[in-house]
């Protein structure tokens, strides 16, 4: 009898499944856009790109969670512009993959429209795209968000996948964990409707997929802002993974009214006892929702254990080199951009790290100039462009160093 209720139960829970799945239907190929037919909108939470870079080939893989494929959908053969093949199958019972074979990388475009009809916008004259400045595809008026059902802080207008070099003349395949800052029940900072949460999981997300393009296993805490996420399991996670680097992005405020105008800038810390004012407040600030609650000796005990890791000097060589590309990349389209510099502080966040590690405050929501920099997509490519930069000049240093 049991053994009966189970299976009506499986079967029910199949079934359910099946009824409210979405399905992709058919894929054409037409004049360099890669149209993806589905029975029903696409959420954004559904969909997961990477970019695999490697000699002569590239990958472009685009998972859709909670989808099916229609019996009779085929791979494509292409021989058009730099795709050699498009493949798609049921990656897993939940999950259809594409797959864009290509022989060098490019600028990708992809967005949904009001119907269920997912494009893929692949440039025929990719060939042409110098290297280091990705071809811009003009937004098409007719198109209004890349996903519906989605929240509006969420919303994007494009995705892109920027055109890199994927030689970058580094010797071993180096393993990187992005951390983008709170997450879930913890918006972090907050002003006048801006969440620090969401603002760093889009320069997150910008960080990951560059440093993809260029060959990098990239792994992060979190892809979405559903999820909470405990200080103590970030970097025990980049542990586990046997992860090179480690980086946390958050952004920055003060609470003094009177230097709202005056704080502003990008800041990069390592571990280390704060040695002034700024770090220690900061620190404060970021380290709230872990001492929430704790008694004095705990917090104390905290500090005074934190400094203990073996990476510390790693750690400010990261800092160093990241604060400098940061920098030189805001300062090669923006003016007045301030440079905080790289500083210790006592981040619970980076404690325990077994790999070099470091946070990134890539500005201050309580400032307005960079609170309106921080919404704005070409910023936050410019600061994701001066990270990834930042990581590769140290491999490369420490590259060099070993030898």
């Amino acid at each position: 009898m049991a053994s009966r209720v189970l299976f009506l139960l499986l079967s029910l829970i199949v079934t359910t499944f099946w009824l409210n799945a979405n399905m992709l239907k058919s894929m054409q190929l037409k004049k360099g856009t890669l149209e993806l037919h589905f029975s029903k909108l696409l959420k954004k939470e559904d969909l997961r790109t990477e970019v695999i870079a490697q000699k002569g080939r590239t990958r472009y893989i685009f998972d859709f969670k909670n989808c099916t494929l229609k019996k009779g959908v085929q791979s494509i053969k292409s021989k058009k512009g730099p795709l050699s093949s498009i493949r798609v199958g049921q990656y897993k019972p939940h999950t259809v993959r594409l797959v864009l074979d290509s022989k060098r990388p490019f600028a990708l475009k992809y967005y949904q429209k009001s119907k269920p009809i997912f494009y893929i916008h692949i440039p025929l004259d990719a060939k042409r795209i110098k290297q280091g400045k990705p071809k811009q595809v003009k937004k098409k008026s007719s198109a209004k968000q890349l996903f519906s059902k989605v929240l509006p802080e969420e919303r994007e207008v494009v995705e892109e996948v920027p055109y890199a070099k994927p030689n970058i003349n580094l010797r071993h395949n180096y393993k990187i964990v992005i951390d983008p800052g709170h997450g879930g029940r913890d918006p972090g900072t907050m002003w006048k409707g801006l969440k620090e949460r969401n603002i760093v999981l889009q320069i997150a997300k910008r960080v990951a997929r560059k440093l993809r393009t260029l060959g990098f296993k990239v792994l992060m805490t979190r892809t979405n802002n559903r999820r909470y996420v405990k200080l103590s399991s970030r970097t025990r996670y980049a542990n586990k993974k046997g992860a090179d680097v480690f980086v946390s992005i958050h952004v920055n405020s003060i609470e003094n009214k009177s230097r709202y105008n005056i704080a502003r800038g990008v800041e990069t810390y390592f571990l280390m006892p704060a040695r002034d004012a700024r770090a220690k407040r900061i620190a404060a600030r970021e380290n709230r929702e872990m001492l929430k609650g704790e008694d004095l000796a705990t917090k104390r005990m905290f500090i005074n254990a934190v400094f203990t890791g073996p990476k510390i000097e790693l750690s400010k060589r990261l800092a160093i080199d990241v604060q400098r590309s940061v920098i030189q990349s805001l300062r090669s389209r923006y003016t007045n951009v301030k440079n905080g510099a790289a500083r210790g502080g006592p981040y619970y966040v980076l404690v325990g790290a077994q790999m070099p590690a470091i946070l990134v405050e890539v500005g201050y929501l309580s400032n307005p100039i960079d609170r309106k920099r921080l919404q704005d997509g070409k910023f936050q490519e410019r600061l994701a462009d001066g990270i990834v930069n930042g990581i590769v000049n140290y491999l490369k240093n420490r590259e060099r160093e070993i030898d």
